[in-house]
């Protein structure tokens, strides 16, 4: 890397850090995610329930349940007068789980639900009706609540200081539901009473068993139990579970999961690590965008070797020439075109028998009486102690004929 981009790198890095440092010291923005997880510390979780729940109802009584309804229910050695309790933004259990529920509820078992939907078999098996309550002409959508049984009503109602969705029943079985608990919403900035009550609790009976079914789970969470005596609402309503019996609180629908789904949940919901983690991706993406880069240094051209086979042969052959040692040439002749006859033909050269000028003539494809005439020839020369200049020219010229025309 040259020291320029050495210098940009380095800027840019510095100007990063800045940004991200600036960034994590702002304070968090606030989590409205209505989660309802027990481990939840935002507004709309629920630690503040679990914490304050062994304080209301004693703790042996307390079984969670991370695993669906139908599932859970399939276990026939529960035992009898216990009570599932159900505390999420939506609790809707198919028409099959449904039953299954109701079935438990009618053995003798209690249902407890807080939830702003609710399924539609339990409330079909039990005439209820639900409906999203919405006014137009209140702008603020802030929820007061209080109970209709005088021992727990309130003399002011329990206020949540914040806008949220509401739903109340619209239809009962007024024979057989008991009214618990009812809402409105802040009239004229007067939080002092409810001017028109929508139920939004309710206790039914069920065969054998009871069902209470709350439509205000915001109830139960960390913003509306931390604000004044809010609190209080919540320990009267849980004062309507039975006194014994094991209590079953189900840890399944949960809009927010006790336990992380990825590994990297740790980093990201800790802001401090959370841009610590961005800034070690920014330098690991500089890195590769500076240092990543393949270098290499210039490969010099490199003139390959020239061929000096034909100079080397033509300074040889000039040395034989000029001292007129015929012979010498004529058996480099010999040996060059044995060795060619050994490497093309694969024949042994060794011996010159009419079985070899047979061979040669059936591999070559040439007359017989060319190669005849060269090997004996051959022979010849290899016989005379001083070749003349003629016959060396005869013999290159048998050579060079016999492999040319191949």
């Amino acid at each position: 890397m040259s020291k320029r981009y050495k210098v940009m790198a380095g800027v840019l890095i510095a100007f990063l850090a800045v940004l991200i440092l600036a960034e994590a010291s702002q304070p968090e923005p606030i989590n409205w995610f209505k989660g309802y997880g027990k481990q939840d510390k935002i507004p709309f979780g629920t630690y503040v329930f679990h914490e304050q729940l062994p304080s209301v109802i004693n703790a042996n009584r307390i079984e969670e349940v991370n695993i669906p309804p139908f599932e859970f229910l399939q276990d026939s050695t529960l035992p009898a007068g216990s009570t599932y309790f159900f505390l999420n933004g939506s609790v809707y259990n198919d028409a099959t789980e449904s039953n299954k529920l109701l079935e438990w509820v009618g053995r003798g078992n209690t249902l407890f639900v807080s939830a702003g939907s609710i399924s539609k078999t339990i409330l079909d098996s039990l005439w209820l009706g639900l409906n999203f309550y919405s006014e137009t002409a209140n702008q603020k959508k802030r929820p007061l609540v209080n109970f209709t049984n005088p021992r727990l009503k309130a003399e002011r109602p329990f206020r949540l200081n914040k806008d949220v969705g509401t739903v109340y029943f619209d239809e009962i079985d007024t024979l057989k539901t008991t009214v618990l608990g009812v809402f409105d919403l802040i009239r004229d900035n007067d939080s002092s009473q409810i001017k028109k009550p929508k139920v939004n609790f309710i206790k039914t009976p069920y065969k054998n068993g009871t069902v209470y079914l709350h439509t205000f789970p915001e109830g139960f969470t960390n913003v509306f139990m931390l604000d004044s005596t809010n609190a209080e609402y919540t320990a009267k309503a849980l004062s309507y579970l039975p006194d014994d019996g094991t209590i079953y609180l189900d840890q399944y629908y949960k809009n927010s999961k006790e336990y992380a789904v990825s590994p990297l949940r740790l980093i990201l919901t800790n802001k401090y690590l959370k841009w610590s983690w961005y800034l070690l991706i920014l330098v690991a993406i500089l890195w590769v965008i500076f240092e990543g880069k393949r270098k290499q240094r210039s490969i010099p051209v490199i003139q390959p070797l020239p061929n000096k086979t034909l100079d080397y042969t033509r300074t040889i052959a000039g040395m034989y020439l000029d001292k007129k040692d015929n012979r010498q040439i004529a058996m480099h002749q010999i040996n060059h075109i044995l060795e060619h006859i050994r490497s093309v033909y694969t024949l042994s050269t060794e011996r010159f028998s009419q079985d070899f000028v047979e061979k040669l003539t059936a591999k070559s494809g040439k007359p017989q009486s060319e190669i005849k005439t060269l090997v004996d020839y051959i022979i010849l020369i290899r016989q005379k102690a001083v070749v003349s200049e003629d016959e060396l020219i005869k013999l290159n010229t048998l050579v060079e004929n016999f492999k040319n025309t191949h």
